[in-house]
């Protein structure tokens, strides 16, 4: 969540911006979402133009009355915005919100007079970003002034913990557990550029199923060349014989410039030592890891290069079902044991995301996405346990490379539902905590989107999902073409007018 704040010298006409066209026709859905006590205003509806007239006059009333005349204006204005990937919030949400901002800045504190607030929603913007409006007064009801001396920084504090408790994008520089958060200028990035997500969201991905697929490091290395991305070690100061850390970038198109990311960057559990905590290795392992980190490509191929057979979708399915009966008998306080099955479990969403949603990332990234948020730690807690890991390391790599039949779809459908409980078993470990910001991220946003995918999977074979064969056409069915046409069997034949699929 990005807080932006500015001062004016009137209420009248910040309100007329506010419930006006805006500067680029941007202003849709004009509506009061909240105001404070001294307001009184109706919420949820449009405003006529007496009503938007009397709301600017009462955010200027107490300096009118005063002539207080703070430094700046007596006007403070916050807009609060979402990335564009971060989907709606409900008006109840935002109103939740402004309130919590204007609290800790001191608008309506116990102890004191009240000042003037009323918060503003719109539709998105035309980068897409939805957002509210809070405009204040700087003067309260009797005259004193509103101290914001240090507002910014409790601005941020309150957005970091908006972020959490509504599973929102984490922007950088936020302290505490949670993932690096992306820039303002990574944010614009991927508005101009149209991207489905930034960079770094799905480079994280990418790492996180390599890393939960694999075995030991020179798998890693493999399966994240296999996966897409540009892979650079970095080695231990004037030698070669010990890597540290790595960095990773999309690939660009001619004469574009990658841009690297370490792992630090891209997750706090991402960086090369934290991953290694999770892979059984012998020194003659970490020494096959240096090949692979010095190659151009795969060096000796490993059981990532096997294609599995149809049938492990099944054992798959049956796998998480064993697992998260055993993450019911782990108690809520175990949070070493809860932190390391969010984290394979989000290794497992990434690479199904990555082989069915492929550039189109949808509800198996976003639930990728919520569960990494929920293996995060805090710098100085214990590592997360590897006890619930094991249950979950194969079924990664089954989802990552088993091939398909027109079958799958109703194991996947079973899949789905394994994994859907996998989300609310690690959920409802968050109420008993108390931990309610998580359960936003890892059920209510992402129910409904997974039970589609559910009726989705049940009522179609994967022939009928493939473009051609039937209409309409879309980005998933696409990439599902795409990965049975890698499998063995499986040929396309094109002529002249027409193409079509035959089995060998």
């Amino acid at each position: 969540m990005i807080a932006k704040v500015t001062q004016g010298a009137s209420g009248r006409a910040l309100i007329r911006y506010l419930f006006g066209p805006g500067r680029a026709n941007e202003h849709t859905g004009q509506r009061v979402v909240t105001s404070g006590i001294v307001m009184g205003v109706k919420e949820e509806r449009a405003l006529t133009a007496v009503e938007i007239a009397d709301l600017g006059a009462a955010l200027d009333a107490a300096n009118d009355s005063y002539r207080t005349n703070p430094a700046g204006g007596h006007i403070w204005h916050l807009s609060l915005s979402l990335p564009a990937g971060d989907g709606q919030l409900t008006d109840d949400q935002w109103a939740e919100i402004a309130h919590q901002a204007v609290e800790a800045v001191g608008f309506e504190r116990e102890g004191v007079e009240p000042a003037a607030w009323v918060a503003v929603g719109h539709g998105t913007s035309a980068t897409g970003n939805q957002h509210i409006h809070i405009a204040a007064s700087l003067v309260r009801v009797d005259g004193s002034r509103v101290d914001i001396w240090q507002s910014k920084r409790t601005l941020s504090r309150v957005c970091a913990e908006l972020e959490h408790t509504y599973g929102l994008t984490i922007i950088a520089g936020r302290e505490g557990r949670g993932m690096p958060g992306l820039s303002r200028a990574e944010l614009r990035s991927t508005a101009r550029e149209q991207w489905a997500e930034p960079p770094r969201i799905t480079l994280a991905r990418m790492v996180r199923e390599a890393s939960v697929a694999s075995k030991d490091e020179a798998e890693f290395v493999r399966r994240l060349r296999a996966s897409g991305p540009l892979v650079r070690p970095r080695f231990e100061t004037g030698g070669k014989e010990a890597v540290v850390g790595y960095s990773v970038a999309l690939r660009t198109g001619d004469g574009d410039t990658p841009i690297w990311f370490g792992g630090g960057k891209l997750g706090r559990d991402l960086t090369l030592p934290n991953l290694r905590l999770f892979w059984e290795q012998s020194a003659g392992d970490r020494k096959a890891a240096v090949v692979e980190w010095s190659a151009a490509k795969s060096v000796a191929p490993g059981r990532e290069a096997v294609l599995g057979g149809p049938r492990d979708w099944q054992r798959a399915s049956e796998g998480i079902e064993r697992a998260v009966e055993k993450l019911r008998g782990i108690p809520v306080s175990d949070l070493n044991a809860w932190r390391g099955a969010a984290r394979e479990s989000a290794g497992v969403f990434a690479a199904w995301s990555r082989r069915f949603e492929g550039d189109s990332p949808g509800p198996l990234a976003d639930s990728a996405d919520a569960l990494a948020r929920s293996a995060q730690r805090r710098p100085g807690d214990p590592v997360p346990s590897r006890a619930a890991v094991r249950d979950f390391r194969g079924i990664a790599a089954i989802v990552a490379q088993s091939a398909l039949n027109n079958d799958s779809p109703m194991v996947w459908a079973m899949l789905v539902d394994q994994l859907g409980r996998t989300l609310r078993t690690i959920s409802d470990a968050h109420i008993a905590r108390g931990e309610t910001e998580m359960v936003t991220a890892l059920v209510d946003r992402l129910s409904a989107e997974l039970t589609e995918l559910h009726e989705r999977f049940e009522t179609n074979s994967a022939r009928e999902l493939i473009p051609g064969e039937r209409a309409p056409k879309d980005r998933a069915a696409a990439v599902m073409e795409e990965i049975l046409e890698r499998q063995p069997g499986h040929h396309r034949v094109r002529g002249p007018s027409k193409e079509r699929s035959i089995e060998r």
